[in-house]
C-alpha cells in the first residue's frame, strides 16, 4: 500500500562466519552479535507518526503475520547477507508489499538488487531517506534515490535502540565518525564514506551513551567507526569525556573499536583509550610482507615494524584482534608460513584470515577489471559471486587454497590459540602491588562477566547462596556441554597458565574460551571442508576438458 505508515524494518540473517559467533551464542544465552545500527538510524530519521517494527532475522524468523501488518518492508544488508536478503524480499513482494532496499550492499551493487525491490534508497540515509519519504507520502516514490552528498554527522540522530531487545546481543554498536583518511586499494570504506572523517560532537555521542545506559544494558559497546583514530584531535577529546562519564556511572561499558596500526605510535592516545576502558581493538594488519602492503597502498603499516606496534598496544592493556589477507600479487612463496609465524609471534588470538576479494567500486576492483582478472558471478553475471573469490591470483588457486588451510589449521588448534591468549594477557601492564592486582581483577571481572546472562543472574543473587550456586552450576553445565572435545581438553591447561602468569587477568579466560569454541567449529567444521572441496573440484576440472569457474575472466 503506497502511502501507508506501517513500516517493517528487516535485517537479513548472516550465514555462519568467523565474525558471527554463531557457534558460541547459544552457549552464552545470546542470539546475535550486534543489532542493525543502520536500520535503527533509519528509524530515527522517520517521523514519529509512522508505526515501526524491527525484525532481525538473526534473532527471530520473519512471519507472514508481520509482513501482512506492514504497508512497506525496508531492508538493509551487507554483502554476506545477499542471499538471505533476496529470499526475504521476494517473500514480501509475493505478498504484494512495497519493498525498499538500502545499506552497503545495495549501494555497491544496485543492479543485482533491482529485480528484488520496488525502490533503492542508497548512499547515506540522512540524505536520501527523507527524499524517499517525501515522495512515498504522496504516493509517487521513485525507484532510485542516491546522492554523492555526505551527511553532516552532527545532525545524525541517535539510533532507535528501543525497537530491539538488546539482551539478545553480545554488544551494542554506536558511531562517532564516518570515513578513513587512508587509501587501501581493497577497501570500500573510502568509496562509501569518503577519506575525510566526519564526526559527531562529543556531547552528541555522550547523549547516545546516556540513551543506551537508560535501557538498562551493561557490557560491551562497539564504536564502529571505520577508523576510530582517523581524527586524532577530536578522538582525544572524546576519550577524556568517556573516561569521566564511565567513571561517574560506575563503568557500565567497556569499548571495542577498529583502528589503523599507527595507533601504536601515539602513547598518549593509547593511554587515553585504556583509561576510557577500551579493552579490544581490531587492526587491519593484512600481511607481514612489506611489498604486499605497498602494493595495496597500505603505507601506514610500513613505517615501523608491525610486531613492535602490536606489542605496544598490548602493553597498554588493550587486546589486539586483527585481519589478515592472502592473495596479493606481491606475496612471496613463503607467505603462508610468514602469516602463521606472525600471528604466533604477535600473540593475536582472534586472527581473521581471508583471501583477497575485489569489492565493487574499490580501486582493486577497477584494476582487476582492466587487467581482465575479474571472475563472473555464478548467478547474476554482474559484479560478485558467492564463492571463494572474484579475482584470478598470480599464485595458482590450488596453492592458495592449500596455504589458507594450513594457516587456519595451525592458528586455531586449541593449544596454539590458548598459548596466544596467555601471551597477550601476559603482555598487559603488570600490577605494582597485591592491592593493584586485586583492583585489576575486579575491573576485568566487571567487564567480562556480563557476557553470560545466567552467570550475571547468579552473581546478582549472591545474597541467596543456594540460588547463586545453582545458577552458576546450571550455566557451567550448559556451557561446557557444548564445548568441542579438543577445546575442552585444553581448557584446564589454559586456566592454569593464566593463573600462573597473570592471575589478575583471569576473567578474560571466559572471553577466550568462548571465542575459541566458535573459531574451532567454524574453521574445522565449515571453512576447511569448503577449502578442501574447492581444491578437489579444481583437481577434477583440470583432469577434464571443462574450464574451471575460478579462471573465467570478464
Amino acid at each position: 500500500m503506497i502511502g501507508g505508515r506501517r513500516f517493517l524494518l528487516v535485517y537479513p540473517e548472516f550465514s555462519p562466519t568467523m565474525w558471527g559467533l554463531q557457534y558460541t551464542l547459544p552457549l552464552i544465552g545470546k542470539k546475535a552479535f550486534v543489532p542493525p545500527l543502520g536500520l535503527l538510524t533509519i528509524a530515527a530519521l522517520t517521523p514519529p507518526d509512522y508505526d515501526l517494527r524491527v525484525v532481525d532475522l538473526n534473532c527471530e524468523p520473519l512471519t507472514d503475520a508481520q509482513l501482512d501488518w506492514a504497508d512497506a518492508v525496508l531492508f538493509s544488508a551487507m554483502l554476506p547477507q545477499k542471499d538471505a536478503l533476496f529470499r526475504a524480499a521476494d517473500r514480501a513482494r509475493a505478498r504484494r508489499k512495497f519493498v525498499v532496499m538500502g545499506g552497503p550492499y545495495p549501494t555497491s551493487c544496485p543492479e543485482e538488487c533491482r529485480p528484488h525491490c520496488d525502490a533503492l534508497v542508497l548512499n547515506e540515509g540522512e540524505i536520501t531517506w527523507p527524499r524517499f519519504l517525501k515522495d512515498f507520502e504522496v504516493g509517487r516514490p521513485e525507484n532510485l534515490y542516491r546522492s554523492d552528498e555526505k551527511a553532516d554527522m552532527t545532525k545524525s540522530p541517535a539510533p532507535r535502540l528501543d525497537l530491539v531487545d538488546l539482551s539478545h546481543y553480545t554488544n551494542v554498536p554506536l558511531q562517532f565518525a564516518r570515513g578513513c583518511p587512508f587509501q587501501c586499494e581493497f577497501c570500500d570504506i573510502i568509496v562509501l564514506w569518503g577519506r575525510v572523517p566526519r564526526l559527531k560532537t562529543v556531547p552528541q555521542f555522550l547523549r547516545e551513551l546516556e540513551s543506551l545506559y537508560a535501557t538498562g544494558y551493561r557490557g560491551q559497546v562497539s564504536v564502529i567507526d571505520d577508523n576510530f583514530i582517523g581524527n586524532g584531535r577530536e578522538v582525544r577529546q572524546l576519550l577524556k569525556a568517556l573516561q569521566d562519564w564511565n567513571t561517574a556511572h560506575d563503568r557500565p561499558f567497556h569499548f571495542f573499536c577498529q583502528a589503523s596500526v599507527n595507533l601504536a605510535d601515539d602513547p598518549v592516545l593509547l593511554r587515553a583509550m585504556a583509561d576510557a576502558n577500551f579493552t579490544l581493538v581490531f587492526l587491519g594488519i593484512e600481511s607481514p610482507s612489506a611489498e604486499s602492503l605497498k602494493e595495496t597502498r597500505k603505507f601506514q603499516n610500513t613505517n615501523h615494524p608491525l610486531l613492535e606496534r602490536v606489542r605496544k598496544i598490548q602493553a597498554a592493556g588493550i587486546q589486539v584482534m586483527a585481519g589478515f589477507i592472502i592473495g596479493f600479487d606481491s606475496d612471496p612463496p613463503s607467505i603462508f608460513e610468514d602469516q602463521t609465524a606472525f600471528i604466533a609471534a604477535a600473540a593475536i588470538p582472534n586472527a581473521y584470515v581471508s583471501a583477497l576479494v575485489a569489492l565493487p567500486g574499490t580501486p582493486l576492483f577497477e584494476r582487476m577489471r582492466k587487467e581482465g582478472r575479474l571472475i563472473l558471478g555464478e548467478e547474476t553475471k554482474h559484479t560478485f559471486m558467492t564463492g571463494y573469490t572474484n579475482i584470478r591470483y598470480r599464485l595458482p588457486l590450488r596453492d592458495l587454497l592449500i596455504g589458507h588451510r594450513r594457516i587456519l589449521e595451525e592458528a586455531f588448534r586449541p593449544r596454539a590459540y590458548f598459548e596466544r591468549a596467555v601471551e597477550t594477557l601476559r603482555r598487559f601492564p603488570a600490577p605494582r602491588s597485591a592491592r593493584d592486582r586485586w583492583r585489576i581483577f575486579q575491573k576485568e571481572f566487571h567487564n567480562v562477566f556480563r557476557l553470560m546472562p545466567s552467570v550475571r543472574e547468579a552473581h546478582l543473587k549472591r545474597k541467596n547462596a543456594a540460588g547463586g550456586i545453582f545458577g552458576l552450576a546450571r550455566s557451567a553445565w550448559r556451557f561446557f556441554g557444548g564445548v568441542p572435545g579438543p577445546v575442552r581438553r585444553e581448557i584446564p591447561r589454559f586456566f592454569w597458565n593464566v593463573m600462573r602468569s597473570s592471575p589478575q587477568r583471569f576473567p578474560w579466560v571466559i572471553h577466550h574460551v568462548c571465542m575459541e569454541i566458535h573459531f574451532y567449529r567454524i574453521v574445522f567444521e565449515r571453512i576447511i571442508p569448503e577449502l578442501v572441496q574447492r581444491r578437489d573440484a579444481l583437481h577434477s576440472e583440470s583432469a577434464s576438458t571443462r574450464p574451471s569457474p575460478f579462471r573465467t575472466a570478464v
